[in-house]
């Protein structure tokens, strides 16, 4: 893990949301948070299609931006994933990124 560089910005990354094919909610949470339903619908689409495990980009992601089209609602996971972590840097390094 020492060859991995430090990060200390997500600017132009999204390595974590690349992998992630839904938010990560626990049960309950899209509720408390007060997700609007047609939010969840793309959600609700990849679980039935079978991919709520495989490594596709969230359904939340936008490919273009790198950023998350409905920050102020992602789940708890994603608030307290930890820029520079281990999961950031190895998450980086799966994507190709330095």
């Amino acid at each position: 893990m020492a060859s991995l560089p430090l990060i200390e910005s997500c600017s132009g990354c999204c390595a974590c949301c690349r992998r992630t094919p839904i938010p990560p909610f626990e049960p309950g949470e899209s509720i408390a948070l007060d997700v609007p339903e047609e939010l969840l619908e793309a959600v609700a689409a990849r679980i039935a299609a079978g991919q709520e495990f495989d490594l596709l980009p969230c359904v939340w992601l936008d490919e273009l931006t790198g950023l998350c089209r409905h920050y102020e609602l992602r789940p708890k996971a994603c608030r307290d994933f930890v820029i520079g972590s281990d999961l950031c840097r190895l998450s980086r390094w799966d994507e190709g990124l330095p």
